[in-house]
């Protein structure tokens, strides 16, 4: 049972970076599912995590400065933002 979970652990972050399109200087540009501020949002990483445990989200933008992880539940395009680090699936 323990390797299981050790496995499972282990093999998580790599499932992420799989199916998320991380670019680093743009933002999203579309329909907004919801804004956390919390801090176990502020983080790339956070921020990833949560937008892929929910279905009707297609990508995310994480503001550096103030952040804050903005989910889109529909991207009609990207923008360039030296600030931003956006996600999409």
């Amino acid at each position: 049972m323990k390797k299981i979970l050790l496995f499972a652990a282990i093999s998580l972050p790599f499932s992420i970076s799989a199916e998320i399109a991380i670019q680093d200087g743009y933002e999203i540009q579309g329909r907004i599912f919801s804004v956390k501020t919390a801090k176990k949002y502020s983080s790339v990483e956070g921020c990833s995590k949560y937008a892929l445990t929910k279905s009707k989200v297609q990508g995310f933008t994480f503001d550096k400065a103030s952040q804050k992880c903005t989910l889109f539940k529909k991207v009609r395009g990207l923008k360039p933002d030296s600030g931003s680090v956006s996600g999409t699936k």
